[in-house]
C-alpha cells in the first residue's frame, strides 16, 4: 500500500510542494520565492585561491589549476560555470519530468566546452570566454524516448543559467578603495 505522501513523491521530487511553490510564485511576482536575489562573496586567500560563501551559506573553494600558475586547490571559474549549467538543466528536467509523473532511472549531463586563453593572456584579440558549451544528456526512463525528448526540449526554456548565458545579461561592476 503506498502512503499519500509517498503517491506526491516522484524522482525525489514532492509534487504537492512544487505545486504550491507554483501557486505562491503565481500569486506574487515580485514577491522573494517569484524573484530571489542570490548573492556570493567571493574572498581572495592568495594567488589565484579563493573562498566564496554563498547565498544559504555553503562555501566553494577556487583556484585554477596548476598548469595556469594555480595551486589546484578549487575549482576553476571554467568548471564552476559549466557545473552551475549542468546542475540548472538537471533540476529543471528533473523537476519538469516529475511533475509529467514520469520515473526517470538516469540521468547524467555532460557539460564541455573550450575556452580561448589565448585572449585571456593578452597572446590574441578576441573574446576570452567559452568557445561554445555542450551538453550531452544521458537520460532512461521508462516512457518512449521521443516522448522525454519532446518534454526535454520544453524544459530547456526553463533553465535560468542556460538562459542568462545564452542572452545579454547586464554585469553591472562597481569598483570601491576603502577610505584611510
Amino acid at each position: 500500500m503506498t502512503s499519500s505522501s509517498t503517491k506526491n513523491m516522484v524522482n525525489g521530487i514532492n509534487i504537492e510542494q512544487s505545486f504550491v511553490i507554483q501557486k505562491q510564485i503565481r500569486e506574487d511576482r515580485e514577491g522573494e520565492i517569484a524573484k530571489p536575489k542570490y548573492q556570493t562573496t567571493v574572498t581572495w586567500n592568495d594567488g589565484y585561491h579563493t573562498t566564496a560563501n554563498v547565498t544559504d551559506g555553503q562555501t566553494v573553494t577556487g583556484d585554477e589549476p596548476p598548469r595556469y600558475g594555480g595551486g589546484g586547490m578549487g575549482l576553476s571559474p571554467q568548471d564552476l560555470l559549466l557545473t552551475a549549467v549542468g546542475h540548472c538543466l538537471t533540476a529543471s528536467y528533473i523537476g519538469g519530468l516529475s511533475a509529467a509523473r514520469i520515473n526517470v532511472k538516469s540521468l547524467k549531463l555532460h557539460v564541455s566546452g573550450r575556452v580561448n586563453f589565448g585572449v585571456a593572456y593578452a597572446v590574441e584579440t578576441g573574446y576570452p570566454g567559452f568557445e561554445d558549451i555542450n551538453v550531452v544528456v544521458e537520460i532512461e526512463t521508462d516512457v518512449p524516448q521521443e516522448e522525454v525528448t519532446a518534454l526535454l526540449e520544453k524544459l530547456k526554456a526553463t533553465a535560468p543559467i542556460p538562459d542568462t548565458i545564452m542572452r545579454p545579461v547586464p554585469v553591472n561592476i562597481e569598483i570601491r578603495h576603502p577610505s584611510k
